[in-house]
């Protein structure tokens, strides 16, 4: 394939995923959000020698701000021709560092296809790709391959591309347990020796890191530190997003007089901005009068009051169907958050990953139903025997907590003769089962054939690939377990006509009516062995509607679960990074925790 051609198509996923997600964040609408940083010099960055493009060891102030008349300024710093392109943003927990690179993605992909429009006979252009750190851990994965996993993950681009056709924009460099932050920076500087990126990360977490690696710092990179925003941008932007002007110059008035500037200290980042945006923006609601923040003690408490606001606002009471038609109350919504949010604090992890909402099941209730489902397969089949093998194989199946893996299904030549082994593993398996309950001649006649036909059946649907243009059903949380289930079911219909003529050619000896009753069952039973035994084993449908069963037979989430998260996701309470989503913020999760053990304590 042509090099630019597979380029320009991994530029197009990566603008398909977070183009909707900047409009749903509303980052510039109607307005940019207000973001500014200066510039952090040596020991923090590299020499300016090394920064600088022409060598000169000679500081530059590289000191800037987003707003209405500058909204791309960020972009002009990191692609100033005096830089080699290397940043590292730094900043505060809600100081707008992944907004930044969100838009600067953008930017960077217009910007690219605009040059290739231009001049087609440039060469390959570097494709921009935002990702998240906290999805690697370096002692399983090299950066390369991670960056390669993620890019088939996140984007659904299957084929390595190589360092030199990217810009890697890595996004949370702290969100990584804290061991790992030393071997992913020094990963990093190693790995990319003259490429262009920038890196996030709060700033504590960075200096700490740097601290464990002697001081060595990110070879060649500019540093730079978000700052808090001045009282007046930020009451200019409030004044000019909501309905309610008058009430906002009135309360950054009384605050300068009577509170010594507590709230806009408060709203001095991008995040609180935000949400006081979105929570105070109906004038005619009476608890809705951002007044009240005036009367909170401390600045804490009003980051608290900002983000225990959010849920009540996206979610109004009496409540307002959702545009699939489902309606979902604030107090129960509320409640389902809050489950979500413990469940990934205990995993320690941002994302909100469907398929691993197994792992807060009970390993004994995953054996258990993995045991009943083979049970009542191989008892259809043949008997007690071939019972308790598929018994044992699908509760084993379902038992261990499973590994870190992709979603797609995918099988190239270098894995086909594991597979003929793994299809005629399970063919000898099925003729021992069959055997040992019937006989050897029954065994080979019967068992074997049908063994094959189970085998060839799971394997050809590993064989099934997502078309390279579905870029949507590659990377939106729905359209994977969509895609997942599609491919069980596909696997059953696979296996469904063979198994009915095998048992109809055999059957034939018995007269006809008798052959066709035996292989319409035969055939059926056949279709969903192969499915239950393919969702169990290689997909991850199965295993989600277990633990969707789990959770909502303890009340702790919805049945329509889906449904509510791509919901919560639409009113802007969850976001969406490639085929996860997560809180709009790491402190909402930490919030939503943090409510729960309050209330535990009263």
């Amino acid at each position: 394939m042509d090099v630019e051609r597979e380029l320009a198509g991994l530029a197009s996923s990566v603008t398909a995923v977070w183009k909707p997600e900047q409009a749903r964040r509303r980052l510039l609408n109607p307005r940019p959000l207000p973001t500014a940083w200066t510039t952090i010099g040596p020991p923090i960055a590299d020499h300016w020698a090394n920064v600088r493009a022409d060598g000169r060891d000679e500081p530059l102030d590289l000191a800037g701000v987003v707003d209405l008349a500058h909204p791309d300024a960020f972009h002009r710093t990191v692609t100033d021709p005096l830089l080699r392109g290397r940043i590292v943003l730094l900043g505060d927990p809600g100081a707008g560092k992944t907004a930044l690179l969100l838009r600067l993605t953008l930017t960077l992909l217009a910007e690219r296809e605009q040059a290739a429009a231009r001049d087609a006979r440039s060469g390959p252009l570097p494709v921009p790709v935002l990702l998240r750190l906290s999805t690697w851990n370096p002692d399983e994965q090299t950066l390369e391959r991670w960056i390669t996993t993620r890019l088939d993950a996140d984007y659904g681009h299957r084929r390595p591309v190589p360092i030199r056709h990217l810009m890697p924009l890595l996004d949370g460099l702290d969100e990584m347990p804290e061991p790992r932050r030393r071997q992913a920076l020094q990963a990093i500087s190693n790995t990319f020796v003259d490429t262009p990126i920038v890196l996030t990360s709060r700033t504590a977490e960075y200096l700490d890191a740097l601290a464990a690696l002697a001081g060595n710092t990110l070879a060649a990179a500019a540093v730079l530190e978000l700052t808090a925003l001045l009282a007046a941008t930020v009451r200019d932007y409030l004044q000019l997003t909501t309905a309610r002007p008058v009430s906002w110059a009135d309360v950054f008035t009384r605050d300068a007089a009577d509170c010594g500037g507590r709230l806009a200290a408060a709203l001095s980042a991008p995040l609180w901005v935000d949400l006081a945006r979105t929570t105070y923006t109906d004038p005619d609601r009476a608890d809705n009068d951002p007044t009240e923040l005036l009367h909170l003690p401390d600045i804490d408490s009003i980051h608290s009051r900002l983000l225990d606001r959010l849920i009540p606002t996206a979610y109004p009471d009496p409540p307002e169907p959702a545009p699939d038609g489902n309606t979902w109350r604030r107090d129960d919504a509320h409640r389902w958050l809050q489950h979500l949010a413990i469940d990934m604090h205990h995993r320690d992890t941002q994302d909100l990953a469907w398929w691993q909402l197994t792992l807060a099941v009970p390993r004994p209730l995953k054996f258990a139903i993995g045991l009943g489902i083979g049970l009542g397969i191989g008892f259809w089949w043949v008997g007690m025997m071939f019972g308790v093998v598929f018994g044992i194989m699908f509760g084993g199946a379902l038992a261990p907590h499973p590994a870190r893996r992709r979603i797609r299904w995918r099988r190239t030549s270098r894995f086909f003769s594991r597979q003929l082994a793994a299809v005629l593993a399970l063919a000898v398996t099925i003729a021992l089962g069959t055997g040992l309950a019937f006989g050897f001649t029954v065994a080979l006649v019967y068992g074997l054939p049908l063994g094959l036909v189970f085998g060839f059946g799971a394997e050809f649907t590993t064989l099934l690939r997502v078309n390279d243009a579905d870029v949507p059903a590659a990377t939106d949380p729905v359209g994977l377990l969509r895609g997942d289930r599609r491919r069980v079911i596909t696997a059953g219909l696979v296996a469904t006509l063979p198994a009915g003529l095998l048992i109809l050619v055999i059957g034939l000896r018995g007269g006809l009516v008798a052959a066709l009753v035996a292989a319409l069952a035969g055939g059926l039973a056949g279709g969903l062995a192969v499915a239950l035994g393919v969702g169990v084993t290689l997909g991850a449908w199965l295993r989600f509607e277990v633990a969707r069963l789990w959770w909502c037979g303890k009340g702790r989430l919805p049945w329509r679960l889906m449904a509510f998260l791509a919901d919560a996701h639409r009113r802007g309470v969850l976001r969406q990074a490639g085929g996860v989503w997560q809180f709009r913020h790491a402190l909402l999760r930490d919030r939503l925790v943090a409510t729960v053990e309050e209330q535990a304590r009263r």
